[in-house]
């Protein structure tokens, strides 16, 4: 996503999220925009690969690569015996 443009956004916050960003970006060393797009980078990342995830197991349920319920339950009264 590495970009030389850029573009200025406008959001509201709770009060308290506004003063734990300034409270990080003064423990960092860093601005307060530089705090909120690493947030954002994060969070956007994180959900994409949740994302991929959920698309491998979809796959994977049409392929047949499942483990039945039963299966399940079964291993875990195994371990509860041990």
């Amino acid at each position: 996503m590495p970009s030389s443009m850029k573009q200025t956004i406008s959001a509201q916050i709770p009060i308290e999220l506004a003063q734990a960003v300034e409270r990080m970006a003064e423990e960092l060393d860093r601005s307060k925009s530089w705090i909120i797009k690493e947030a954002l980078t994060s969070m956007l990342a994180e959900r994409e690969r949740r994302h991929q995830e959920i698309l491998t197991g979809l796959a994977d349920v049409e392929t047949g690569r499942i483990v039945r319920h039963s299966e399940i339950m079964d291993f875990a009264a195994t371990l509860k015996k041990e």
